[in-house]
């Protein structure tokens, strides 16, 4: 690993250091107060219980395509350098950084991990051992449908990729850094909402969107234990319709930390536009968030970690935002989550 390699690494195992030792010293998560690209950021964090009945849950829908494939591969619950445009870089999307790094590192540090994609995966989001991740060709059912291809243009006119998942009709759920990227210019100029892509295919076409949300714990403080947001489409394009969504529940810490997940999203460190699953346990439960070894890379920012019960339901429990080595992570969808998911969604009925 060449130096300057190995400088952006140590900036940020730094980062999530600071990161998780906030996390340890919070004895409950704050009440998050949901914000949108046309408000001012006003209110602070008043700390509530993290003790939640796991039955708050919010359910999922097919769509008019249909139910899904009696197959599908998920786990099954038991129980409840100039900055990158896509001109710039020669229309190559594959050039294009997640959107993590808009909001951490410098110009530098993305001019460097631009010349090598893999360094890139190697120090946001890993590969825990090997490589277990499947593509997913099903890409027209359900739930793959449900889940989004994002094509981002930051308010300074850069491009970025990440990953979203439909929670109804005009709503879809994402890392807070894909929609508010601190170093660009804060909100988001667009978003290409690309649901059930797989390369050049877009069977349900899609979307662009410039409404927004996020909360103050990413918006002001750049704190990643609040690292989640939401694209809501506008009223003539309403894809969940079609492709339906996923529930999304509250679980407490015992019965999160029984759980094997799913996590499916679309990394950049595979053929562009191509979607990507994995499953496995979750290895950490935390006030604010959940940690799992399940290999991704970067681009699968804001893909959804969800479990799926025994009646066919899928239900997100986090939203992926990052990880390393010791393994990678997701905001944890607890009732302030769930508040804020369900307050948002009642806004684009």
């Amino acid at each position: 690993m060449s130096q300057e390699f190995a400088e952006v690494r140590a900036l940020f195992a730094q980062e999530r250091a600071n990161a998780n030792s906030r996390a340890r010293g919070l004895s409950s998560p704050a009440v998050v107060v949901p914000i949108s690209a046309k408000t001012e950021v006003v209110s602070p964090h008043t700390p509530v219980s993290n003790h939640k009945a796991m039955e708050t849950a919010s359910g999922p829908q097919f769509g008019s395509e249909g139910p899904p494939p009696s197959n599908t591969g998920e786990v099954e619950v038991q129980t409840q350098h100039p900055e990158a445009t896509l001109e710039s870089m020669g229309g190559d999307e594959s050039m294009l950084l997640d959107a993590y790094w808009a909001s951490f590192g410098n110009a530098g540090t993305r001019a460097v991990l631009r010349r090598d994609r893999q360094e890139e995966s190697s120090i946001l989001e890993v590969v825990i051992g090997t490589d277990d991740r499947t593509e997913v060709t099903s890409n027209r059912d359900y739930p793959w449908r449900c889940i989004a291809s994002l094509l981002i243009t930051a308010m300074d006119g850069t491009q970025w990729i990440g990953t979203a998942w439909f929670v109804g009709p005009r709503i879809l759920m994402t890392a807070g850094h894909c929609v508010y990227m601190t170093d660009h210019g804060g909100w988001a100029q667009q978003i290409e909402v690309i649901p059930g892509r797989r390369g050049d295919d877009r069977p349900f076409n899609s979307c662009v969107s410039s409404d927004l949300r996020s909360v103050n714990g990413w918006i002001n403080d750049n704190d990643r234990n609040y690292d989640y947001g939401a694209i809501m489409l506008p009223a003539d394009c309403r894809l969940g319709d079609s492709v339906g969504w996923f529930g999304y529940q509250v679980r407490n810490d015992d019965d999160l930390r029984s759980l094997t997940v799913n996590l499916s999203g679309y990394p950049g460190d595979k053929p562009v536009g191509t979607q990507w699953f994995h499953k496995n346990t979750l290895t950490g439960v935390n006030n604010l968030t959940v940690v799992y070894e399940i290999d991704t890379a970067g681009g699968q920012s804001g893909a959804p970690v969800w479990v799926k019960l025994q009646d066919g339901g899928r239900y997100g429990v986090g939203v992926h935002t990052n990880g390393d080595i010791t393994g990678n992570s997701a905001t944890r969808i607890t009732q302030e989550v769930f508040d804020n998911i369900s307050a948002w969604k009642a806004e684009v009925p």
